[in-house]
């Protein structure tokens, strides 16, 4: 397997100094030095995996829904964690610097490469290939700022991000653009990168920007803001090149998650950041203080909502997700509603990142690669094109697809009697399938008035704070978008805030 090193970093060579001057140092490194063949073009790409690889937005999804409880180690939580979401949130701000740092990157990146004209039809290849690339990451980064920011992705007319494909100074003042003009900019980038990557010839690969990827981000994409046509059509061309399997294999399915490259990764997984040891990436650390066992002072859990539904699954249908999901270490509570010190008592340990075995040490305990699109997904999204249709048993069967791949017990596809309870059923089972991996939030704000469904989490896992709030409605301002952060707000006076903050 290819590893990236995100270290490769764009900003730290292609950022100028822009003062009130202008000077130009001796020694600064400009586009024409950084800039000279494609094979620069090709390593600077590297850069805006390294940039577009977040976590803060799975992490701040965990903490905020129903996904977590407190853990041991976790002292008294997070501002996420106790719901307080306002315009300081650290999380918040994180998601929305984090990404548009991204897509600065890109742009600089775009600036750069239009200097390079390539030799050969090699070099032309190469060529092609960084800048799809470029377009595919600069897309996903604009999708996760939509997703999580926009007041009101059904309504295309609602306020969402800014759009810029430029290296804004630090005299620009950037308004927020529409759901449909933020759209229209994704779906014209991954237009792009799919011409792009066409004339490279770039075949598929779980760690590189594919055509797969183009295909499923314009899947995720169209279903964000309710274009099912377009969102079916997409994910269908991504399923004809990946199947899941028929039949529950808990040791194939524990592959996927120790990063091991074999039949279950290429056929589960569609697109993967690679995160190595030089960067030292630590996504099992969003829940484990060192590893992904009791003995690893776990900050958050599993949520007693979520352990419940896997509990359950497993007792009933034999269902992997339980021992995948949850560590074997855990201390589990038989009467944990009542238990003296639940904390110490029914310990729930994340174990979705159990560490990549190839990797030694403690590092090796809590380091694995960041799951963007699995194939589970498509088959959601297919679920919910359905029911939009009027398609209740065509979404059943989409559910069913995924349940026979986790039951070791196959059973009947479900029935439902109303589209309320074929969105709720859909949402339970991305509830379980897709935690951890940051879906939950996004999932609510775009499903939750569809399913009548908020964050539900289990009192066990608020009892610890004083005066705790539990649960929130699906309207409430919170799980409708993220505050545009302070720091934004108090620079940029063209931008409005969301409702609520």
């Amino acid at each position: 397997m290819r590893k990236i090193f995100l270290t490769l970093g764009l900003a730290a060579a292609l950022f100028s100094c822009e003062d009130a001057t202008e000077i130009i140092q001796p020694s600064e490194f400009g586009f024409d030095t950084a800039f000279q063949n494609a094979d620069d073009v090709k390593t600077a790409v590297f850069g805006i995996y390294g940039n577009a690889n977040r976590t803060t937005g799975i992490a701040f999804t965990s903490y905020f829904t129903d996904e977590c409880g407190l853990g041991e180690a976790g002292n008294n939580g997070n501002e996420s964690h106790r719901l307080q979401l306002n315009v300081n949130n650290a999380q918040a701000s994180g998601i929305w610097t984090g990404y548009n740092s991204a897509i600065r990157n890109a742009n600089i990146f775009f600036e750069g490469a239009a200097l390079v004209t390539p030799a050969d039809a090699a070099e032309q290849a190469t060529y092609d290939e960084a800048l799809g690339e470029a377009h595919a990451l600069r897309a996903y980064a604009y999708s996760q700022l939509l997703a999580y920011f926009a007041q009101d992705l059904s309504d295309p007319s609602s306020l969402a991000v800014p759009v810029y494909d430029f290296v804004p100074g630090v005299e620009d003042r950037l308004p927020r653009n529409t759901v449909a003009e933020v759209v229209q900019f994704i779906n014209d980038d991954l237009d792009a990168a799919d011409n792009l990557l066409t004339q490279a010839g770039t075949a598929y690969t779980v760690d590189f920007i594919s055509l797969d990827f183009v295909n499923a981000l314009r899947a995720r994409v169209a279903a964000y803001v309710g274009d099912y046509p377009r969102a079916s059509n997409f994910a269908q061309a991504v399923l004809g090149n990946f199947t899941l399997p028929t039949t529950a294999d808990a040791a194939q399915f524990t592959e996927v998650w120790q990063d091991i490259n074999g039949t279950a990764t290429s056929q589960e997984v569609i697109f993967k950041f690679n995160n190595t040891l030089a960067v030292g990436s630590s996504m099992g650390q969003i829940w484990n203080t060192n590893s992904s066992d009791v003995t690893g002072s776990p900050l958050y859990e599993v949520g007693r909502r979520l352990f419940n539904e896997l509990e359950s699954n497993s007792s009933s249908f034999g269902d992997i997700r339980r021992q995948v999901w949850v560590d074997p270490s855990s201390l589990i509570s038989p009467d944990y509603p009542n238990a003296t010190n639940p904390r110490e008592d029914d310990i729930l340990v994340v174990d979705k990142y159990p560490g990549d075995p190839s990797l030694p040490g403690l590092v090796g305990g809590y380091t694995n690669d960041q799951k963007v699109f699995r194939t589970a997904e498509m088959h959601f999204i297919l679920a919910e094109a359905a029911v939009e249709n009027g398609d209740l048993p065509g979404a059943a069967a989409q559910l069913k697809i995924v349940r026979d791949a986790r039951y070791t017990s196959p059973q009947a596809a479900p029935t439902y009697s109303s589209a309320t309870e074929a969105w709720a059923d859909i949402m339970a089972e991305r509830y379980i399938e897709l935690a951890f991996e940051g879906h939950r939030y996004i999932d609510v704000k775009r499903l939750g008035a569809l399913a009548n469904q908020g964050y539900d989490r289990n009192e066990t896992d608020c009892s610890l704070y004083p005066a705790p709030e539990c649960d929130i409605s699906f309207n409430d301002f919170r799980a409708r978008a993220l505050p545009i952060p302070a720091v934004e707000v108090r620079g940029n006076p063209t931008i409005t805030q969301n409702d609520g903050y």
